[in-house]
């Protein structure tokens, strides 16, 4: 079986945080004997470095194409939304590169990441070359259908040969637009040899962190959604009792006088980052799954956040608290509670390693697999 993935990102030397957990599947799903190809169309137009990129890699037994495209975005300009302009240009560059790469010849199967333009694209490429194109839907919330136009969409998705959503939410939010017996449930998940606890000292010398201080650690991109400035404004409210460690980027970047990281950190680095922490909170409006809580609950680490149901499927009582993004005065609370609280804190640590072992990339990628295979009748 020889499977191609169509993504507009992917991570590179440019963008290298990129969607790491998509490079993660795919290498996985090569180790476990499937022949892999990704094209990822990039718009030159609107960044220029993308030209520095070679037009073909080759990493481990994966084949990555940079085709270059012009992109025009998908959100709207003064009334206007470019989304099916974009997704036109995305299709013609990864089309163009299947033609033109002998080793895609032998494609049989379309896997594209994200609705538009990927997805669309897939579906198409699927029906023009007869060939089952899957979709993996792991948006937060529904905006580039929006752009796009939900009756277009669902007419564009209607030939996909399945839909791997990753959460019991994101499921039912596709479900008006693919074949309801054409959905699978296939939660994120870690890579468990990465992602396992530290001792915290170790790791606080590694980044510098004072040893007695409480730390409140945070990973997401620095923005309202996430929930950044409402974490920053409970933890100020603590005088300097707690300290926070944030890593990322984005337009809202904590800047008080008790927030002792505020940059991205490596992927590899990350789980010296939660393992220097005391509690890990996420005070997030919207996910699909949230690969950063997956991430500090396979380190040990308590986990705060969102009462909302996209969180459902991994968080529970049992190993994390629940609060309502919103309210400052919440994540407050429950910050104060494990603060005094040396056994919850022990119990949640516990119960959040446990659910994390069981959510690994292995055992992810092997399900995909079979889906894949189920859904296209593939039998080679």
């Amino acid at each position: 079986m020889h499977i191609c993935f169509i993504t507009n990102k992917y991570p590179n030397k440019i963008d290298k945080n990129k969607t790491i957990f998509l490079k993660k599947l795919v290498d996985e799903i090569a180790a476990q004997g499937i022949n892999c190809s990704v094209v990822c169309p990039v718009p030159t137009n609107i960044n220029r470095k993308y030209k520095h990129l070679s037009m073909r890699q080759k990493e481990g037994d994966v084949t990555i194409y940079y085709p270059r495209y012009f992109g025009l975005g998908q959100k709207n300009y003064f009334g206007f939304n470019p989304a099916k302009i974009t997704t036109h240009f995305f299709e013609k560059a990864v089309e163009e590169t299947l033609n033109k790469e002998k080793s895609l010849k032998g494609v049989d199967i379309f896997y594209a990441h994200f609705v538009t333009p990927a997805g669309i694209t897939a579906a198409r490429l699927g029906r023009k070359y007869n060939k089952p194109a899957f979709l993996a839907y792991g948006e937060s919330t529904s905006w580039t259908i929006q752009h796009f136009g939900r009756k277009a969409v669902k007419k564009e998705l209607a030939s996909l040969a399945g839909t791997i959503a990753v959460s019991s939410r994101n499921k039912k939010m596709i479900l008006d637009y693919v074949s309801p017996g054409s959905v699978g449930v296939f939660l994120n998940a870690i890579d468990t040899e990465l992602f396992k606890p530290i001792d915290k000292k170790t790791a606080r010398r590694k980044l510098g962190f004072n040893e007695k201080d409480f730390i409140v650690s945070f990973v997401g991109s620095f923005d309202s959604r996430k929930g950044i400035d409402r974490l920053e404004t409970a933890i100020d409210s603590f005088g300097g009792e707690v300290k926070l460690a944030a890593a990322g980027t984005g337009g809202i970047v904590p800047t008080s006088k008790n927030c002792i990281w505020n940059k991205p950190v490596s992927h590899n680095d990350l789980p010296i980052f939660y393992s220097a922490s005391d509690i890990f909170v996420l005070p997030t409006r919207n996910e699909g799954c949230c690969n950063a809580i997956i991430e500090a609950m396979g380190c040990g680490i308590p986990i705060i956040s969102s009462d909302k149901d996209f969180n459902y499927d991994i968080l529970n009582e049992a190993n994390s608290i629940l609060i309502n993004p919103e309210e400052w005065k919440e994540i407050r609370n429950a910050i104060k509670l494990l603060m005094g609280n040396e056994d919850l804190k022990l119990k949640l640590s516990k119960n959040a390693l446990n659910t994390a072992k069981k959510l690994t990339i292995k055992n992810r990628a092997k399900a995909i697999i079979e889906f894949i295979k189920e859904k296209s009748k593939y039998d080679k």
